[in-house]
């Protein structure tokens, strides 16, 4: 009844064999240099187990493999064998998203044909991505014992984002030019986008909607849909009937403001802003040909341009302001721009601007911005005062030999600032009145659980409810931005201070959280901050 000795290979230099004797079923296995893995273990009981054996010693199996590798070991009586066919193990994985077979070895039996493997995977619901090819070469191969990949899932592909084509350049760089002796170009800056009626000014690609994707088992997986996106419907502009063009209303000048396309008029003041003007407060671009004087204001949508000199005036602009001769406070001039602020020079006035200043002096002055300060042109010079710059300051000198005080600093947003500390009150503002509408709400509710409330009183609850839904809705949005200022502040410590020229005691330079005093003159320097500390380099232009 001797069968002859069957030997397999599990592994590299890693063997096992069983075999059928008169006198029993004998075992054996020969476990390379590093020893049995725990697949190798798992093969081999798994091959018993097909075998079928009868009475099988599981004690003399444990023996063969952990106590006396290598020996023959009897594990089960005489009995007839069991002649085993081809196999395989299927496994599904990683969410349905792929399958793999172990091709199991026969024993005198029959070989496993492609088709038939098929068939196993079929049973098994694997009816999507099945690679033939694969599996061909498992067989061809008798790859056993190890997973092949033999299908595959499809993954959705998320829709594509919609996104906004422009038609209108916002992105010039607002720099007036240095000229050949020194002095600036104040007069050519060509800021103006100027548009006609009925021009398209951005055009919408709509999102798409993504394709779905399958499991191996043939299960639809839902694609994501791309992030959707409407025109930036500003002032005067109009969307087109398609829903997919947005066209200027007017004729005027295009500016995105707020992430929004406005077209501005434009309101022109042939001379002085004085008496004969008053107070100017226009939804467009306002350009004065004359002086601002003292004690005046001008609010503008757009930009505003004085091609004269502002006095101790205040302008408030959602876009540039352009001095086409400059600032002369007299400690009341004040401007706030949401753009850039471009001026022949400041002088004992306060600028606040979202964007970039750009000027030739500053002197004692109250500075801040959210982009850069450059003081250029023929004297470039920064004395007394404070200037904050979300990145950069740079200018030729900065202080005087006689140590005027002058503070400057860098890194960190003065306008991303104020947003935070706005954010802030605006929370509390709005957890309070949540606070009020939870105890009117509270105190309403006891009187309706004795009785119905009167019109008045049932109109109050209804108020009190809106204004909780009304705030709920506002405070993940107010949330979100908190904690994206917080994060940008973090890292907000990059920006530096050039100085081409020379820099005069009196000068204090806040880089982000540390400071350092100028206590000698010093010439072509650029501060920056390094290892918490405010460090100078060589000038970096």
């Amino acid at each position: 009844m001797d069968s002859g000795k069957a030997v397999k290979r599990l592994s590299e230099n890693t063997y096992f064999s069983l075999e059928y004797r008169d006198d029993g079923v004998f075992f054996s296995v020969s476990p390379s240099e590093d020893g049995l893995s725990k697949d190798d273990e798992l093969n081999i009981l798994n091959y018993i187990r097909r075998k079928e054996i009868k009475n099988v010693d599981s004690t003399a199996i444990f023996n063969a493999i952990y106590e006396k590798p290598g020996d023959e070991v009897k594990i089960a009586d005489s009995q007839n064998e069991k002649f085993l066919d081809q196999d395989i193990e299927i496994r599904v994985i990683n969410r349905g998203m792929e399958a793999r077979a172990t091709l199991l070895p026969g024993e005198r039996g029959k070989k496993l044909t492609s088709k038939k493997a098929i068939e196993a995977l079929r049973r098994k619901g694997i009816v999507f991505g099945i690679d033939e090819a694969a599996i061909e070469r498992m067989l061809n191969q008798e790859i056993y014992y190890k997973e092949v990949a033999i299908a595959y899932g499809k993954p959705p592909q998320k829709g594509r984002d919609a996104r906004i084509e422009y038609h209108i350049n916002f992105n010039h760089e607002v720099k007036p030019s240095i000229l050949e002796d020194g002095t600036v170009d104040y007069k050519n800056l060509n800021m103006i986008q100027n548009v006609t009626k009925g021009q398209i000014l951005a055009d919408l690609i709509p999102a798409t909607e993504g394709i779905p994707g399958r499991t191996v088992l043939g299960k639809t997986i839902a694609a994501r849909p791309g992030r959707k996106l409407s025109l930036p419907m500003g002032k005067n502009t109009i969307i087109s009937d398609n829903k997919l063009s947005l066209i200027a209303g007017i004729d005027g000048k295009a500016e995105l403001l707020d992430g929004k396309i406005h077209v501005f008029a434009v309101y022109e003041v042939p001379g002085n802003v004085d008496n004969s003007t008053g107070n100017i407060d226009f939804v467009g671009n306002v350009i004065v040909n004359g002086n601002v004087l003292t004690g005046f204001e001008i609010k503008a949508g757009g930009y505003v341009e004085v091609r004269g000199v502002v006095e101790g005036a205040s302008i408030f602009a959602k876009g540039d302001v352009v001095l086409k001769q400059g600032m002369q406070g007299m400690g009341k001039g004040y401007i706030e721009s949401h753009g850039n602020v471009v001026a022949r020079f400041i002088e004992n006035g306060t600028v606040s601007a979202k964007g970039d200043i750009i000027t030739e002096v500053i002197l004692h002055s109250a500075i801040s911005c959210g982009g850069k300060v450059e003081v250029a042109g023929r004297k470039g010079l920064i004395a007394g005062g404070s200037i904050s710059a979300g990145s950069d300051i740079s200018a030729i000198n900065i202080g005087s030999p006689m140590a005027t005080v002058t503070e400057l600093e860098v890194g960190i947003s003065p306008v991303l600032r104020e947003e935070y500390s706005a954010l802030v009150r605006q929370m509390d503002e709005i957890t309070q009145e949540i606070k009020k509408a939870d105890q009117c709400l509270a105190l309403l509710g006891k009187m309706e659980s004795k009785g119905s409330l009167s019109t008045d009183k049932a109109e109050l609850k209804l108020k009190a409810i809106r204004t909780k839904l009304t705030y709920g809705q506002k405070i993940p949005v107010i949330k979100a931005r908190i904690i994206e200022l917080d994060d940008l502040f973090k890292g907000a410590y990059n920006g530096r201070i050039n100085i081409k020229g020379t820099v005069y005691p009196g000068v204090k330079i806040v880089i982000g959280t540390s400071v350092l005093y100028i206590k000698e003159q010093e010439q072509h320097v650029t501060f920056i901050r390094e290892h918490g500390d405010v460090v100078r380099t060589s000038y970096l232009s």
